[in-house]
């Protein structure tokens, strides 16, 4: 009786552990079970593909609007580049759903330092590229980490500190406002 309460009892814990490392997201299996997952041939295009890459036009803004809520106290207003772009924080807990914004960037930078480098059919691979003549650009990114700022800063919207938050946005609108883009466009 004993030993089949005990069975029971470790497999219900190993089952509300397992459920428990999903939920907080530190375990994906996926990662490592997904070159078994996708079986498609080796010609096979998927069908949001075009012939060529997104062309990205990324704004150089201070790091203060993105990287910089990463660490407390990050006082330098140099825009990021791939040399300097720090890691995302291993330990980021609910804070990597706004991971998005991080993973966009670090590809451009990545790509635009590297796209040179790849023969034609790598390029064409590519999703999109960083350009930095606006004039041929398709897109603008702008790379303010604007729901981690919220996240970071205004989520009581009650503390002061709610009111970093709030200049951070009037901040990155008066830039954009003031950019010969923007004022092209509208917006």
């Amino acid at each position: 009786v004993y030993g089949k309460a005990s069975f029971i009892t470790f497999i219900f814990i190993t089952i509300l552990t397992i459920s428990y490392l999903f939920m907080i997201g530190t375990v994906d299996f996926r990662s490592h079970f997904s070159p078994f997952l996708q079986s498609h041939p080796s010609n096979w295009v998927p069908p949001c593909r075009s012939l060529s890459p997104l062309r990205v036009y990324m704004y150089d803004i201070p790091r203060r609007f993105n990287v910089g809520m990463l660490r407390r106290g990050d006082s330098d207003e140099s825009p990021v580049a791939e040399e300097n772009l720090p890691p995302w924080p291993r330990s980021s807990g609910l804070r990597k759903q706004h991971s998005v914004e991080y993973w966009m960037m670090a590809s451009l930078l990545y790509n635009s330092n590297h796209s040179d480098s790849k023969k034609g059919d790598e390029l064409g691979m590519m999703e999109a590229i960083r350009v930095f003549d606006p004039e041929i650009a398709d897109v603008f990114f702008v790379p303010f980490f604007s729901s981690l700022s919220f996240n970071v800063y205004g989520h009581n919207m009650t503390d002061p500190v709610t009111e970093r938050d709030k200049q951070l946005q009037v901040d990155i609108l008066k830039f954009l406002r003031e950019s010969k883009y923007w004022q092209r466009s509208g917006g």
